[in-house]
């Protein structure tokens, strides 16, 4: 489904993308990293017919996304990309729909919830290019990018105002060292992004994608 291009003018609104039926509902597990829902969260994508659904009992810990990614931009729990993340997790584990289609619906969580253009795209970059994928015959059919080129992924998304999907998927390394020639010092921390350092792709999600036993939370 191509992704429209939204006028200039105009700020997107968040219903241009979608909408969640209420907040996440989960309980932490015992391993201090995984979350497991206590409630479905449903996400109703524009332009998509059938609704997201992460089941009560959903396993979500923000895996499906290259943790070099959150050293830049925080942890999968800290920001408004939280919703999306958790319906993401979800599907790459369940892989009852395409990838594309499943990081396509990231995308729009992420600007439904208000998320930045520049922001949303770059987590998109990360998925697209270094989330999982399947089946496993299109699971190396990947460009190849350092973690320098990160910091000029920002720089690139942060001035183009009707930046689209098709746009951030087109792009090659080469293509955007084209477009930026220097990477930007401002994403350092916590440590220096290389341009010697390969980013390496999440490899196929483990289950269990939802914990069959129910989980009662103590109420004191």
């Amino acid at each position: 489904m191509a992704t429209r291009r939204l006028k200039a003018s105009r700020k997107p609104d968040p219903e241009d993308f979608g909408h969640f039926d209420s907040d996440v509902t989960a309980h932490w597990l015992s391993d201090g990293r995984r979350m497991t829902l206590l409630s479905p969260h449903v996400f109703h994508q524009i332009g998509i017919p059938q609704p997201w659904v992460a089941p009560i009992g959903s396993v979500t810990d923000g895996a499906s996304i290259p943790q070099v990614f959150w050293s830049v931009v925080g942890g999968p729990y800290e920001g408004r990309f939280r919703d999306a993340a958790v319906n993401h997790d979800y599907e790459c584990c369940a892989q009852t729909r395409s990838w594309r289609s499943v990081h396509r619906m990231f995308y729009a969580g992420m600007r439904a919830k208000e998320v930045e253009l520049w922001l949303a795209a770059l987590m998109y970059f990360a998925v697209y290019f270094f989330g999982p994928r399947w089946p496993a015959a299109d699971a190396g059919r990947r460009q190849k990018f350092a973690e320098g080129d990160i910091p000029r992924f920002i720089a690139w998304a942060k001035r183009r105002p009707a930046l689209t999907l098709e746009d951030i998927e087109a792009l090659t390394q080469k293509s955007l060292r084209s477009k930026v020639l220097a990477k930007s010092s401002d994403f350092t921390r916590p440590r220096k992004l290389s341009d010697n350092r390969p980013i390496n792709a999440v490899g196929p999600r483990q289950g269990p994608c939802v914990l069959a036993a129910s989980i009662h939370v103590d109420s004191a």
